[in-house]
């Protein structure tokens, strides 16, 4: 038996992947043995077990149950020995073993001593669900799931005050009384430069006396809490093993319970507490493709539903990307779960927040959302949000002012597509307050958002002239500040929204514009030799769209402060409109444009212009000043600006003009 004995190695290796491999590399022996082998097998086993003297020897035994007990030992093998680590911890072992009971026995009724073995490990999962090390917690939780998994809800009823008062009792944190934290305590003398994660947190903690009450916030946001994460996972693994069974046992006091986790401040406890209302509303979902009666066993989505939808929708507006996650996928299962005359009472509620998250920054979430909405939604999705066009405005508006920059700019972006998709006629009544919306949003700090409330300015106008007249002259001086802003895709963006809002204002707007085109080509002939490309500002990529100040990576800066793990907690980007400030030319984060940048901007507007036919003429007349534009090659980024010339070539409706027009200029320029 050579083979089990390597299995066995594999089994209790230090690294995650080959215990990986060698619990299904076991689980595949196991099935191909045949009789003859089980009491090599047996043998094995039980002396394996003799040495650490954790489990009796059995002899009375059948031989599905032997195979059952033999795996069994394994697992108690592993998570009794007296030499056990946490590391050595297989995090799914025991739940597979025992999600593979049913295929292992092939008898009818369990044996007593399979009984009394099922019993004994029920024990000590249940005493390993306080466990200082948390893979050993999550696995005892699973181990749980597995056996309601096999016996059903009954299991459940047995350590259901168990699970719940593990979770009420640890909703609250009190770091002081923290028995993790005494244990800290007590080991500090024996901490040295190898701290496992759990003491390493600890010593955050103990630091934490020293700081003020928002470094305090943040820790307890993000920040592991207790057990409370754990006790959560394990009533999640056990709704999944009753499957369901488990719809009789919904009542208002778990629900209760379940959603204080959802509105609870640390984000893990909340992505937990989403995926618990998953596999609950997973239950009714299975409830629908089962043979009994779908009206009682949906019982618990029909009474409950309406409660479930609002805590839903709060968490696909979460500000933590892990917990909108977790929320859209609750939310397709609550959905799935439901007839679509039930579903119908809450779209006012869910279908703008999945409209939104179909345009979130954070990829996982954003592809999530769009499969969900091409399930739900079908080829209806337009008349969908028609039905629903009130709440729908009504949540872009209020995401518009939220103070994650990222929402901010999905939020424009939505708006945008309400004036490109959406029936005219539906939209028109809410056109005034949108406008109002998106011009705060151009004067936002981050530069994603002043785009996209750009590109979906420019689109609203040409859609809605009339209704959109009164707010031109407000809006005209954020298109031209963005068509000389310092990001090129800004510029370009403003360009083609101004193309777009010429076509139904020509005779307003042209003629300034064309003025505009002829002052900034002009003017880059004063082009400085030499320009610092973003002044005072970090050089490289923003992160999170944050750009930082030049002396923003000065150790003297950050030392003793608060450090942010990600960019949910990242210094947030200011939102249009604010008091103190005084208009789009006071932004913190925007310099001076240099006369290239102008120049280049009017250069891509001279393109979208192209298209306007009676603009033929007088941009014609301009291209002489382009072409002497891109002349000038004392400025390090001369070659950008002759770029955009090349794809204005390429792309431009009079295009054979200006081949005609720039070819000594591209003659001078490229042989330079």
């Amino acid at each position: 038996m050579d083979e089990l004995t390597n299995l066995l190695d594999q089994l209790s290796s230090s690294k995650k992947l080959d215990r990986d491999r060698g619990l299904t590399a076991f689980l595949k022996w196991v099935e191909s043995l045949d009789p003859v082998s089980f009491t090599s097998l047996t043998s094995i086993l039980e002396s394996e077990v003799d040495k650490v003297k954790k489990v009796t020897r059995s002899t009375e035994l059948i031989d599905g149950d032997l195979i059952i007990l033999a795996s069994g030992k394994v697992i108690m093998l592993f998570l009794q020995s007296s030499s056990y680590k946490p590391k050595l911890l297989t995090k799914a072992y025991d739940s597979v073993l025992l999600l593979n009971f049913n295929h292992l026995t092939g008898y009818g009724c369990p044996s007593l001593e399979y009984r009394i073995f099922c019993e004994m490990v029920k024990d000590f999962c249940i005493a390993s669900l306080t466990h200082t090390e948390y893979r050993v917690r999550i696995a005892a939780g699973e181990c749980l799931g597995g056996l309601c998994m096999k016996f059903g809800s009954s299991i459940y009823v047995d350590i259901k005050d168990i699970i719940l008062s593990g979770i009420r009792d640890n909703l609250e944190r009190d770091m002081a009384k923290d028995e993790s934290h005494n244990i800290y305590l007590e080991e500090a003398g024996q901490i040295d430069g190898n701290a496992s994660p759990r003491t390493s947190t600890l010593m955050m903690a103990e630091r934490m006396a020293n700081f003020d009450e928002h470094t305090k916030k943040i820790f307890h946001d993000t920040a592991g809490w207790k057990n409370l994460e754990t006790f959560m996972k394990c009533l999640q693994s056990v709704i999944d093993g009753c499957g369901v069974h488990f719809n009789k046992q919904i009542n208002q006091e778990l629900l209760d319970l379940i959603f204080t986790a959802l509105t609870h401040t640390n984000r893990f406890v909340r992505e937990t507490g989403y995926q618990v209302c998953g596999s609950l509303v997973s239950c009714n979902s299975q409830a629908l493709g089962s043979e009994e009666k779908p009206d009682k066993l949906a019982d618990s989505i029909l009474i409950f539903g309406m409660q479930f939808a609002k805590h839903l929708a709060s968490g696909l507006a979460d500000n933590w990307s892990q917990v909108r996650l977790a929320s859209s996928q609750a939310t397709r299962q609550f959905l799935a779960a439901l007839d679509a005359e039930s579903m119908s009472q809450y779209m006012p509620l869910l279908l703008p927040r999945m409209c939104l998250n179909r345009y979130y920054v954070a990829e996982g979430v954003r592809i999530y959302s769009q499969e969900t909405w091409r399930k739900m939604a079908g080829d209806d999705g337009k008349l969908l949000v028609q039905k629903y066009i009130k709440p729908t405005v009504e949540f872009y508006i209020s995401q518009s002012e939220a103070d994650n920059h990222a929402v901010r700019e999905a939020a424009c972006s939505c708006i945008a597509e309400l004036g490109s998709k959406i029936d005219k006629e539906c939209v028109r009544p809410y056109v005034p307050s949108l406008l109002g919306t998106l011009k705060v949003c151009f004067e936002d700090d981050s530069w994603p958002v002043r785009d996209a409330a750009c590109m979906a300015s420019g689109n609203f106008i040409y859609c809605f002239p009339e209704e959109a007249k009164p707010y031109l002259e407000q809006l005209k001086p954020l298109f031209f500040e963005n068509l000389k802003d310092n990001i090129p895709s800004v510029r370009s963006g403003a360009a083609h929204s101004l193309a777009n809002v010429t076509k139904v204002y020509e005779n307003e707007l042209a003629a300034e514009l064309l003025k505009l085109i002829e002052d900034s080509l002009k003017a880059v002939e004063n082009q400085k030799a030499n320009t610092d490309k973003y002044g005072g500002l970090e050089k490289g990529p923003a992160t999170y769209s944050v750009v930082k100040q030049a002396r923003d990576n000065d150790a003297d800066l950050h030392t003793n402060n608060t450090m942010y793990s990600c960019g949910s907690l990242a210094p947030k980007m200011g939102r249009g409109g604010s008091k103190d400030k005084g208009g789009c030319m006071h932004s913190t984060f925007r310099r001076q444009a240099e006369p290239w940048e102008v120049a280049e901007g009017c250069a891509h507007l001279m393109s979208e212009l192209s298209v306007i036919q009676t603009l033929h003429q007088p941009i014609s007349a301009l291209l002489p000043l382009l072409a002497a534009a891109v002349s000038h090659r004392e400025y390090t980024q001369h070659v950008v600006l002759l770029e955009t010339l090349c794809k204005i070539v390429r792309y431009s409706n009079i295009n054979i003009y200006l081949i005609c027009m720039l070819s000594v200029g591209f003659d001078q320029n490229l042989n330079a």
